[in-house]
């Protein structure tokens, strides 16, 4: 390597010197600074949203997905979900079928007011709600619930009867993949 003068060596030294002052280095460094954070902030998000996902699939796993959560003895009737079997639809448009049933004959009873509430627990935040359309089914006593999934998940569906001659209610948890 050849050696500098003096003179020469302070010159090169003033020129770098100028050099990392200049403004195009300071704009450059501060697009560097921001494409770092935007990153770590990246990582960040998608190994939280792994680990929520991670527990949702734990839970899912682990909870009663068609089975009635819980059964109130002033119940005058009894709602189970007909489809589908295994609580578990795509995420999107979506139809599940329940039906009522009459405990004192075991048979399909119609209802005059059958209310669906679909929900989605979300950490720190209201819970995520689904629209529901609700119609008669061809058969006495079943329902066809029609509604749009928006997001993947464990959703609780509350079905209740505010026929006040037929009321009762019944929660379900359902797997939106």
């Amino acid at each position: 390597m050849a050696r500098l003068e003096n003179g020469e060596e302070k010159n090169a030294i003033l020129l770098i010197s100028q050099l990392f002052n200049s403004i195009s280095v300071r704009i450059l460094m501060k697009k560097l600074l921001l494409l770092v954070l935007t990153i770590s902030v990246l990582t960040t998000a998608c190994s939280s949203a792994n680990q929520v996902e991670s527990e949702v699939e734990t839970d899912a796993a682990t909870a009663p997905t068609t089975e009635t959560m819980a059964s109130s003895a002033e119940n005058d009737v009894i709602i189970t979900m007909v489809s589908p079997e295994d609580g578990t639809v795509p995420m999107g448009d979506a139809e599940f079928v329940v039906e009522v049933i009459d405990p004192a004959t075991n048979e399909p009873v119609a209802v005059e007011d059958l209310q669906v509430d679909l929900s989605m627990e979300m950490e720190d935040m209201e819970p995520m709600t689904a629209m529901t359309k609700v119609e008669p089914d061809t058969q006495p006593g079943r329902y066809k619930v029609m509604t749009n999934m928006g997001m993947k998940g464990k959703w609780m569906m509350a079905v209740k009867s505010n026929d006040p001659a037929m009321s009762g209610q019944e929660t379900f948890d359902i797997e939106v993949k």
